[in-house]
């Protein structure tokens, strides 16, 4: 059977990183989280989906795999919701499953089997599919992996006293996107040295500031979020240099 295009595949889950993480806020994401099926903002989140789906699948006649990939993501958002938890594993498992649902579909959709992906990723990776899987790569280190981090680092956030008035709104969470995008276009142009300096630089600006001991439990808390930040951008940098250039 003739392999079919990867490229459908790659765009559902750019569909699905963008419904799931860019354009649903941190208050629709709580209210959706807190009330499930009874909350307005749930039924709001399905619709985004859907309607992601269906344009960057851009079948215009097939309605009904949006329309069962939205159903899965309820079924599978709500079952957190049921579940009460939230942590690292929940987070990862729940992503996990919506990834599966995707593949799933696709499979479906396109009468692909699980063996005539791997040969398209391995040996017909075309540049389209390419700058396809570059995309999903800086959107993965934008709210995606910030929300990683944050569930990883959540056992010491109890120890950190926040206050508002010392620091910009935002700021950190930018300043982690930011880093993360340098690192990886820097390791897809092959320059490690400014990897490097751009983490002196950091830890200068950001350390330079915390020298009492009263400070030390922020210092290691900074430290550790910074050490995670990068490591997931290098992660991401690594496998996304191996895939492009091992399907040259």
């Amino acid at each position: 059977m003739e392999i079919q295009q990867l490229d459908i595949l790659l765009r559902l889950i750019i569909a699905h990183l963008l419904a799931d993480f860019i354009f649903q806020t941190d208050g629709l994401a709580k209210r959706k989280n807190s009330n499930g099926l009874r909350s307005r903002s749930f039924y709001i989140h399905l619709l985004t989906v859907g309607l992601f789906t269906y344009i960057f699948m851009a079948q215009w006649t097939n309605w009904y795999a949006p329309l069962v990939i939205l159903i899965v993501h309820g079924l599978i958002d709500q079952g957190k919701v049921l579940l009460k938890r939230d942590n690292t594993f929940v987070f990862v498992t729940d992503q996990l499953l919506h990834l599966i649902s995707i593949v799933f579909v696709w499979f479906w959709i396109t009468e692909n089997s699980f063996s005539d992906m791997i040969v398209q990723i391995f040996e017909n990776y075309t540049w389209s599919e390419k700058y396809l899987s570059i995309f999903i790569a800086y959107i993965l280190l934008t709210v995606p992996s910030g929300v990683l981090v944050g569930y990883l680092t959540k056992q010491w956030q109890s120890y950190i006293t926040k206050d508002d008035d010392e620091s910009l709104k935002n700021a950190g969470k930018w300043i982690g996107i930011i880093e993360r995008f340098l690192i990886l276009s820097f390791i897809l142009l092959n320059q490690w040295t400014p990897i490097g300096f751009l983490l002196a630089a950091k830890s200068v600006f950001r350390f330079g500031d915390l020298k009492g001991k009263e400070d030390q439990k922020k210092t290691e808390y900074i430290l550790i979020g910074t050490l995670l930040s990068f490591s997931i951008a290098i992660i991401h940098g690594l496998a996304l240099q191996y895939l492009i250039i091992n399907t040259w």
